[in-house]
C-alpha cells in the first residue's frame, strides 16, 4: 500500500512520537486536505526511508535501552536547507543521505514548502508549528543572496545577521528556538565563535488532543517490565474503536488525534516480550510499517497505555550523518559554493545538534524538536610555523621589574 495523505503525514512524523495527542471533544473541528505538488510521493518515500535509516544510526550510536526520540521531519528539513547551499561531491553526499535518488531539488523544495505552509492549518483541533531560520555572521563573508531567497521563499525561513563573537549570539538563537517550541527545547547552543559563519535551525511544536481521550479516573498503577527490572507506573486505560494491525513480530495500534483525519500515533508492540527493544526497533523499517498499515482493521479494544514524559538529545549528529554517507560535509573538503562565494574547502559543518521532548497523557500529546546545523570557516593553518632562518634579535628580561638583562643579535648561529 502506498502511503498518501493523510498517512503521508503520519509516516513523516512516525518517529517523532511527540506529534500526537487528544482529549474528549465532540465538536467536529475543521480538517483541510493537503494540496501537495507533483512529485510529492517520491519525496515522501525518500523522507520515510531517511526516517528509519536515521533512527537506526541513533540506535547504533546509542545502543543503551533507554528512552529515545527523534524528529526525522525536523532533521530532514534542516538538511534540505543545507542541501540547497552545497555543491559537487558535498551536494551528492547530502542527496544520498536524504535518499534523493533521481529526485530534483525543485521537487524537494516544493514538497517542503507545501508541508511547512499547510500542515499547521490542516486540523483545527491540533496545534502544529514548523519554523525555520538562518543566522549568519555579520562580520564574515556574506551568504549568497539566491541561497537566502530560497530559504525565505521555500522554507519560510527567517534570516538574521549576528555577531558570533558576541556572548549574546547563542542566547538569541536559543531564545528563538524556545519561543517556537513553547519553551520545551531550551539552551541548544552553549556558545558561538567568531569563525562560525551560519546556523541553520528548524523547530517543530505539536500539541494535539486524542480523538478518543482516556478518562483520568480510569488511570491505574501497573507493572511495566523494563530491561533493568519491573517498575510501577501509571497506565491510561480506555475502551475504544481504533484500527489495529498484526504482523509476524508485532501488533500495531493507531490512535488518532484531533478530527481523526490528519494525525495519528502508531504504537508498535513486539510480540516477543523477551526481545531487545533496540533489536526490534532496528528491524522495524518503512517496508515493515507499510506492510502492517495495509492490514489495519477497526476493532473495539481495551487499550492500556503508560503515560510518559521525557527529553532526548543528540548533542553531536556528525557520527550519525557520517555513517549515512555525508562525511565530506564535516571536513576541509566540504563544498558549500551555493551558500557562500568562497573556494571549496573553506567551509564545513562543525555542529549538528538535535533535541526533542514529548509528554503523553490522558488528554493527548505535546512534543517539540529542534535541529541546529552550524557552518564554520576552515582554519587556514591550525599550527602556524615560524622558522628563524635569517638574522634575529633576542632579549633576556626579568618579568616583574621589566629589566632587560641581556640583548643580543644572531646573524650566524654556526
Amino acid at each position: 500500500m502506498r502511503c498518501r495523505t493523510p498517512n503521508t503525514i503520519c509516516l513523516l512524523l512516525l518517529l517523532f512520537l511527540g506529534l500526537l495527542s487528544c482529549k474528549k471533544d465532540n465538536s467536529p473541528g475543521v480538517t483541510r486536505p493537503l494540496n501537495l505538488p507533483p512529485g510529492s510521493d517520491a519525496v515522501i518515500d525518500a523522507s520515510n526511508q531517511f526516517a528509519f535509516k536515521f533512527f537506526n544510526t541513533v540506535l547504533q550510536q546509542d545502543p543503551a535501552q533507554n528512552n529515545k526520540l527523534v524528529s526525522p521531519l525536523s532533521v530532514y528539513t534542516a538538511l534540505s536547507m543545507v542541501y540547497n547551499g552545497a555543491a559537487n561531491a558535498t551536494r551528492d553526499s547530502i542527496a544520498k543521505v536524504l535518499q534523493l535518488n533521481g529526485i530534483s531539488i525543485d521537487d524537494l523544495n516544493a514538497l517542503n514548502k507545501a508541508l511547512i505552509r499547510q500542515m499547521p492549518t490542516e486540523d483545527s483541533k491540533v496545534t502544529m508549528d514548523i519554523a525555520n531560520s538562518i543566522w549568519y555572521n555579520k562580520n564574515g563573508p556574506q551568504p549568497i543572496p539566491a541561497f537566502l531567497d530560497t530559504i525565505q521563499n521555500d522554507y519560510d525561513g527567517q534570516t538574521q545577521s549576528l555577531d558570533f563573537g558576541s556572548p549574546s549570539a547563542a542566547p538569541a538563537i536559543n531564545s528563538w528556538i524556545a519561543q517556537k517550541t513553547n519553551n520545551k527545547i531550551k539552551n541548544v547552543l552553549d556558545n558561538t565563535a567568531p569563525s562560525d559563519l551560519m546556523y541553520l535551525v528548524n523547530a517543530i511544536y505539536f500539541n494535539g488532543a486524542w480523538k478518543y481521550a482516556f478518562k483520568p479516573n480510569l488511570t491505574y498503577t501497573g507493572v511495566f517490565n523494563r530491561p533493568g527490572g519491573a517498575v510501577s507506573v501509571p497506565f491510561m486505560s480506555g475502551k475504544m474503536a481504533v484500527r489495529v494491525g498484526y504482523g509476524p513480530s508485532l501488533t500495531l495500534v493507531e490512535l488518532p488525534y484531533g478530527g481523526g483525519k490528519s494525525y495519528d500515533m502508531y504504537l508498535a508492540l513486539p510480540s516477543n516480550k523477551d526481545q531487545s527493544i533496540v533489536d526490534f526497533a532496528a528491524s522495524f523499517d518503512a517496508a515493515a510499517l507499510t506492510s502492517v498499515l495495509s492490514r489495519l482493521d477497526t476493532q473495539n479494544v481495551q487499550i492500556n497505555l503508560p503515560k510518559w514524559e521525557y527529553a532526548y538529545s543528540i548533542d553531536d549528529m556528525i557520527p550519525n550523518l557520517t555513517q549515512m554517507g555525508m562525511g565530506i560535509s564535516f571536513g576541509n573538503t566540504a563544498d558549500f559554493a551555493n551558500m557562500y562565494s568562497v573556494p571549496p574547502g573553506t567551509l564545513y559543518i562543525s555542529r549538528a545538534i538535535h533535541k526533542t521532548y514529548i509528554k503523553v497523557s490522558e488528554q493527548g500529546t505535546e512534543a517539540a524538536a529542534a535541529t541546529v546545523i552550524g557552518i564554520t570557516l576552515t582554519s587556514t593553518s591550525s599550527n602556524p610555523t615560524i622558522t628563524f632562518d635569517h638574522p634575529f634579535v633576542y632579549i633576556l628580561r626579568e618579568r616583574q621589574s621589566g629589566a632587560i638583562l641581556f640583548i643580543g643579535l644572531v646573524s650566524d648561529p654556526s
